[in-house]
């Protein structure tokens, strides 16, 4: 079987697309030197359940199942860094969170909410790490407006019991970082303008707000801790401890447009793996990669690194649906739904711009939903 080189060309200002196929034929053979695992979690029949995918001698195949962490509702809500991954799910009015940590394979999980009744309340966001969990809600209350609030859970199991801070603006996400809380919120009563909650955990005071503007709309961390703040024309980068801000500003055309992605990867150059939305698209959701320093964004149009038999029949791909980086072997992990199959998906390895090589495929019971390399 052959595939074929592809270049990568300028489009505007700082944004790539592999847009070019040449009619030069190279092999599909590149040797995998390097053995690597990757654990995967995967949504079949409305749940969630982990797999340990391997390759190792010319095989990629499924290896084990994460036994000690499965079942977990599709709409729950998913924190995830390079490293871990947790969920708040709900079950007859039971609230549980659920972590996993991909360097040990180690997982646990805690009740939440047992002094009250869950389903009286909408849970809106939450975030982690490995002393506790915020967990943001809100309720009605009889005769007055809905009330906000964060609640902080400690996962160390001899600890006091939760505490709980109040918000006069609705929240909307969450990061943990540096031992302090970052809270969106949004002022949908007043001014629809967005703010930054700052908690400090060790007395879980509200530090300070500072004033968003209009249309920011996600919270990321990177590898340095530092908060990234999305708006869809721009982002800012907020040093935790001092709150000294810088901002990136994109040309017109170029939005990476990470704000909607719905799973990524951080590499440990601190390049951003995203899926990224096409509209109009024959794949809308497709593969990109932004780079921070650089201020620019590779896409991996399926059409050039795979045949159209390749798209539609073989692998039979209708969107990505989570991606990862091999930094061992230098690949890129695709993973993606296929066409007409709710639960059906795979795992593409392909290498990365400026090569764009397919190295194999992985079909699996299920669509992967978020990759950790181990």
């Amino acid at each position: 079987m052959k595939t074929y080189k592809y270049v990568a060309c300028f489009v505007l200002a700082f944004s790539f697309f592999a847009c070019e196929k040449s009619s030069e034929q190279v092999d599909e053979e590149i040797a995998v030197n390097v053995q690597a695992d990757y654990t995967v979690f995967l949504e079949n029949n409305n749940q969630l359940n982990g797999v340990v995918v391997a390759s190792a001698n010319d095989e990629f195949a499924v290896k084990s199942t994460v036994s000690s962490f499965a079942n977990i509702p599709s709409n729950a809500l998913k924190y995830r860094t390079t490293t871990d991954i947790g969920y708040y799910s709900t079950t007859n009015c039971q609230a549980t969170f659920q972590w996993f940590n991909s360097e040990d394979s180690s997982s646990e999980s805690v009740a939440l909410f047992s002094d009250l009744d869950v389903c009286s309340i909408s849970v809106l966001a939450m975030a982690y790490s490995s002393e506790l969990v915020a967990v943001a809600y809100e309720r009605e209350l009889l005769g007055k407006d809905k009330q906000f609030v964060i609640r902080i859970n400690s996962l160390n199991k001899v600890a006091d019991g939760p505490a709980e801070i109040s918000l006069d603006k609705k929240p909307i996400d969450i990061v943990v970082s540096s031992n302090r809380l970052f809270v969106l919120t949004l002022n949908e009563f007043v001014s629809d303008e967005f703010h930054l909650s700052v908690i400090d955990l060790d007395d879980n005071e509200v530090l300070m707000e500072l004033d968003l503007g209009l249309d920011a709309q996600r919270l990321f961390t990177n590898n340095a801790g530092k908060v990234i703040i999305s708006y869809p024309e721009l982002h800012t980068i907020l040093d935790p401890l001092t709150l000294e801000k810088s901002y990136t500003t994109y040309g017109e055309n170029t939005e990476p447009g990470f704000v909607t992605t719905q799973d990524f990867f951080l590499d440990g150059a601190g390049k951003f793996y995203f899926q990224k939305n096409i509209p109009n698209a024959e794949i809308e959701e497709v593969p990109a990669i932004y780079d921070f320093e650089k201020n620019s964004t590779v896409v991996y149009l399926f059409e050039n690194f795979l045949t159209e038999t390749e798209l539609n029949m073989k692998y039979s791909i209708v969107q990505t649906t989570s991606i990862a980086y091999d930094e061992q072997n230098n690949y890129v992990l695709i993973g993606y739904q296929k066409k007409g199959q709710v639960d059906k998906g795979g795992i593409l390895r392909i290498t990365p711009a400026p090569d764009f090589k397919l190295i194999d495929n992985i079909d699996l019971e299920g669509v992967p939903k978020t990759i950790f390399v181990k």
